[in-house]
């Protein structure tokens, strides 16, 4: 890989002047909007040079302001599990706003309770409470497991995303390779000590942590399959190996499956393992494309928040429980549990013919590349895919470490976004979750595009002899 930084330059402002001539009217927007503030009021919706400002969407695709229809696998941050707006869910809606009620009220609904047990029956938790995102519930399910504990240290895995609060605001995003460092500014004094951080599927390393600072551990927050991190699954020795761990040293293992739980089967992820976790914070495709989250678990322990206890301020949020966000969770959970046969074993080939097309084309290209999210020990593999240049194709992705170390100098996952977006494939991280209104075609498109994309890279000199 002998391509410098030099190299990397042209290809961008080659990139600009693309972008600028096939999305005027977007780069109009983003030149108008980012003088009222940053442009949008989530960073990872941004991309450079400027990202396609959505008109509307259906199924697998988005249609921008500038007319062009897109395939889409970033499918509202991964949530939207059946595509964009679909209609089963939209007319659920309908009907509601129709009949008079969705809006938000404030008051207590049957619906609350019915969603709370079908999330309940589905995971083997024994009890849950809604909240409105996926930062909350982190948020909250740490608060109980400090509170239950009596303990203050965090433990969670580098490269581990648990949304903008502070008890995950640690090891996130890499520095170079290391991860060791706080992800904000603001937060209190003594956060940097409260978090410690370990490495995902390496077992004497969680063992070293624990045996060190076992008796002030409140929790080892994980996700079974590290998301931004790179989309690296946790082995099924490791999981046992936390969940052992946190049991024997009195902390509480709590499984982040906001992005898997649902993705995989008709509950949590953990269950592929045998793990069954003391809390289990979910979100995303739970809501059917509204905002709902979920904190499930142990009764012992969620019983801190309820009104005879008052030991844990979890009050959920104003729209927490919002009528119509929970007509659509309804709809999603009860199709997703009815139809579980089919639903996941559709969308589990999908997704190995995704991956194996993109390997195929970045073989023909000469490009070593990545690609996580088939089975491996444990994880059944399913509908989400990461695709990384690398240096070391050869090479074992076990930790977010080796994602950061071992990817390409230069082509990282915001030009691989921009590079695909100029051919009309929307993705975040190098790839992304397809839904079960991506075809057959929309697979071979994306394939498609991919090749193209490595393609460019080799004629830019960026990678390859």
């Amino acid at each position: 890989m002998d391509a410098s930084p030099s190299d990397l330059d042209r290809f961008r402002d080659r990139l600009e002047l693309e972008y600028a001539d096939r999305f005027p009217r977007s780069r109009a927007h983003h030149e108008r909007s980012t003088r009222l503030l940053d442009g949008t009021s989530h960073a990872i919706r941004w991309n450079e040079p400027f990202m396609p400002v959505a008109r509307r969407a259906a199924g697998a695709w988005f249609e921008d302001i500038d007319g062009h229809r897109l395939v889409d696998y970033w499918q509202g941050h991964m949530t939207n599990l059946l595509g964009h707006n679909p209609a089963r869910i939209r007319d659920a809606l309908q009907r509601a706003l129709a009949e008079g009620s969705g809006l938000q009220t404030g008051m207590i609904h049957e619906l609350e309770a019915e969603v709370v047990d079908l999330l309940c029956r589905a995971t083997g938790s024994d009890v849950a409470r809604l909240t409105t995102s996926g930062s909350l519930g982190t948020f909250y399910a740490t608060l109980l497991a400090r509170a239950f504990t009596g303990r203050e240290v965090v433990l969670k895995i580098r490269g581990g995303w648990h949304g903008s609060q502070p008890f995950g605001l640690k090891g996130v995003s890499a520095h170079g390779t290391s991860f060791d460092h706080m992800e904000s500014e603001g937060l209190g004094g003594s956060t940097q000590t409260e978090i410690e951080l370990t490495r995902l599927n390496d077992v004497e390393d969680l063992r070293r942590v624990f045996e060190r600072s076992g008796d002030r551990i409140a929790c080892l927050m994980l996700e079974p399959m590290l998301g931004a991190g790179g989309g690296i699954p946790a082995t099924r020795e490791y999981l046992s190996e936390a969940r052992q761990l946190t049991a024997e040293h009195g902390a509480l293992l709590v499984c982040d499956e906001i992005v898997t739980a649902f993705r995989f089967r008709a509950g949590d992820l953990s269950a592929h393992y045998g793990v069954k976790p003391d809390l289990l914070v979910l979100g995303k495709i739970i809501g059917g494309g509204m905002p709902v989250a979920a904190v499930a678990g142990r009764r012992d322990v969620m019983e801190l928040c309820t009104r005879a206890a008052g030991r844990v301020k979890f009050e959920g949020g104003t729209f927490s429980g919002h009528e119509l966000s929970l007509v659509a969770a309804r709809e999603l959970l009860n199709h997703v549990i009815e139809d579980e046969g089919s639903v996941y074993p559709d969308l589990a080939g999908k997704g190995c013919r995704l991956r194996d097309g993109i390997r195929a084309a970045a073989q023909r290209c000469g490009v070593p590349i990545h690609v996580t999210g088939d089975p491996v020990d444990g994880f059944p593999g399913g509908s989400l895919f990461h695709v990384v240049v690398t240096s070391a194709p050869d090479a074992v992705l076990a930790c977010a470490e080796d994602s950061a170390r071992l990817r390409h100098p230069l082509i990282g996952d915001r030009l691989f976004k921009s590079v695909l977006m100029l051919d009309d494939i929307s993705v975040r991280g190098g790839g992304g979750g397809i839904s079960t209104a991506h075809e057959r075609p929309d697979l071979e498109r994306t394939i498609e595009a991919y090749e193209r994309a490595f393609m460019r890279f080799r004629e830019a000199g960026l990678v390859g002899p």
